[in-house]
């Protein structure tokens, strides 16, 4: 205690950081259950490590999995064991409580006796004591765990998250209404078929949604995702809403309804540091570009647009040149935007598309699964002529000839170990060859200018997922492969009198030597290779590896124990806690 006396708050800050870091990273064998167990030992070492290890077991609680058995047998009941002695502590202590910024609540378990037909009262009983484990939390900025589905009606998980005035992160699933708004039921079939969309929110509704958000001024990431039939409608309420949030800085908005989300929302945001919009049909090209042009939008640094309808490849140059500040840029969707025929003289000045800041780009178009089309073969011939000169990560995994492999700095290994093991359902629709030459004519075939009158007919039927990744590493790995046979040098090596006596080939490759461009098909942090490897609103509340479901191994503490003749009983039972998943935010 002596020793670490003498040492300042900050080293012991960094100890205990680092400790979490070796039981949460990635690659890691032991969990938050093992973890916390290890800052409440280093809380016992003297009065110096207790002030600081007490604060970095209640700044970030992770309660993952299921409850212990014996704690079952106390409490006398399944799942929220653990929660009712956290609620108990924090009420009890409040210089504890308000160190509590981070939440993660465990998944809701069902009783072992529960069948259908007993109905759901008990996940109401489940989000009940999630609610008061909230109000026991005054600072709490960040809950983790499954998110329930709003379906504006009370629930008191969502009052009580609308008190917290830390509150940093929300995520909302939206339901249809529970009790159709009056005035818009409709009673014949004639009438139902002719309504579009979902239908608008009664007042009290959209108030209700309103006052919910009137307290988080301090709210820097808001994201929303509309179930089918959902709706946040009329257009005016999430304008309105965002509104009460001056902090916000990223916001994420999915299968917004035309009725809710437009382009009239799109140009009154604030100003933002990401957007992401998927499957937002409401918008246009001409929406986009202006969004782009505004002044708030100088300090946008990522913009996702995902199966939204961006039509237009002219809107897409100016979006690029509009946004000074733009590092991220992401387009998935299934069919590419199109050139005008008047603008066609501006393909033969090249670079086409341009920016002077994006460091990744995601570009996946999934309508031409086995030849480059023309939004790929100009963006390709913009990359060569030095229009991305921060570009340092292309993700195209859509690449049928290898036009951006080509461009890209050549590596040994693009597939992983387990790709040729995993899902051996061949590498679908993508071609594992093609030809990498530029076309002869710097002038691809031209299409008209599309208007969302005019949209492919697959923009308004269920979007597609993007581009499996395992199948595109494949791919782009058998394309390397090919080209191995084709030898890329060829040395010949001659005779004093100059005569050739050997021909050797050195072996072929793809790329450019000197590019620092890195061909990049692993998904982000959270997403799936299935999904194409963006994160989605819906993997944000997935169980992020908590389920033991599928074989999924977790942990049990035992990593930790010693091996051989000394391991005794009591060595193993010190170590030892319920199997739980190794959950990742």
């Amino acid at each position: 205690g002596e020793v670490f006396s003498l040492l300042p708050g900050e080293v012991l800050d960094l100890v205990l950081q680092a400790l979490r870091r070796l039981h949460l990273d990635k690659n890691s064998d032991s969990c938050a259950t093992c973890m916390m167990r290890d800052l409440c030992s280093a809380a016992l070492c003297s009065k110096r490590w207790y002030k600081h290890a007490r604060a970095a077991l209640y700044e970030d609680i992770q309660l993952v999995g299921s409850d212990s058995a014996a704690h079952k047998k106390k409490f006398k009941q399944n799942q929220g064991n653990r929660m009712a002695m956290l609620r108990r502590t924090l009420r009890s202590n409040p210089d504890i409580a308000v160190l509590v910024r981070s939440l993660k609540v465990p998944h809701p378990e069902p009783p072992l006796n529960w069948s259908a037909s007993k109905g759901m009262q008990w996940l109401e009983q489940y989000e009940d004591r999630v609610a008061t484990l909230i109000m026991a939390c005054p600072k709490l900025e960040r809950l983790s765990g499954p998110t329930p589905n709003y379906d504006h009606s009370f629930k008191k998980i969502f009052h009580a998250l609308s008190t917290r005035k830390s509150l940093k992160d929300m995520t909302w699933i939206i339901d249809p209404a529970s009790v159709p708004p009056q005035g818009q039921r409709t009673d014949s079939p004639s009438k139902q078929r002719v309504q579009s969309g979902p239908s608008m929110l009664e007042p009290s509704q959209g108030g209700a949604f309103l006052g919910n958000h009137r307290n988080w001024s301090s709210l820097a990431r808001l994201s929303i995702l509309c179930e089918p039939g959902a709706t946040l409608a009329p257009h005016g309420l999430l304008s309105k809403t965002l509104t009460y949030l001056p902090q916000l800085q990223h916001l994420h908005l999915c299968n917004l309804p035309p009725n809710a989300f437009n382009d009239n929302n799109l140009l009154s945001l604030p100003p933002l540091k990401s957007l992401i919009l998927s499957r937002i049909v409401g918008i246009t090209s001409n929406g986009l570009t202006s969004f782009a042009t505004r002044s708030n939008t100088s300090h946008l640094q990522r913009l996702e647009l995902r199966n939204t309808p961006l039509t237009s490849l002219p809107a897409l140059a100016r979006i690029f040149s509009y946004l000074p500040a733009l590092k991220y840029f992401s387009l998935a969707q299934s069919f590419p935007p199109v050139m005008p025929e008047t603008d066609s003289f501006a393909l033969w000045m090249m670079p086409y598309l341009a920016s002077s800041t994006i460091v990744k780009l995601h570009w996946d178009i999934t309508s031409h699964p086995a030849t480059t089309n023309t939004a790929d073969d100009i963006l390709a011939r913009s990359i060569e002529a030095g229009g991305f000169p921060a570009l340092t990560t292309l993700r195209t995994p859509n690449d049928p000839e290898g036009r951006f492999q080509a461009l890209c700095r050549p590596v040994e290994q693009v597939c992983l170990p387990n790709d040729r093991f995993f899902r051996q359902h061949g590498i679908g629709s993508i071609p594992a060859s093609g030809s990498f030459s530029a076309p002869s004519s710097p002038i691809s075939p031209i299409h008209k200018s599309a208007t969302t009158m005019s949209l492919p007919s697959t923009l308004y039927a269920p979007p597609s997922p993007g581009t499996d990744l395992q199948k595109a590493r494949l791919a782009a790995q058998a394309r390397l492969e090919a080209a191995h046979d084709i030898p890329r040098f060829t040395f010949n090596i001659t005779d004093d009198d100059g005569l050739v006596n050997q021909t050797i080939g050195v072996v072929g490759f793809v790329g450019t030597l000197g590019s620092k461009i890195s061909y990049h098909l692993l998904p982000d942090d959270g997403a799936t290779d299935e999904q194409g490897g963006l994160v989605d609103v819906i993997d944000l509340v997935g169980d992020g590896g908590e389920a033991l479901a599928g074989g999924r191994e977790g942990c049990t503490g035992r990593w930790n124990q010693k091996e051989g003749e000394v391991a005794d009983k009591k060595e193993k039972e010190k170590w030892w806690h319920t199997e739980r998943g190794r959950w990742r935010r």
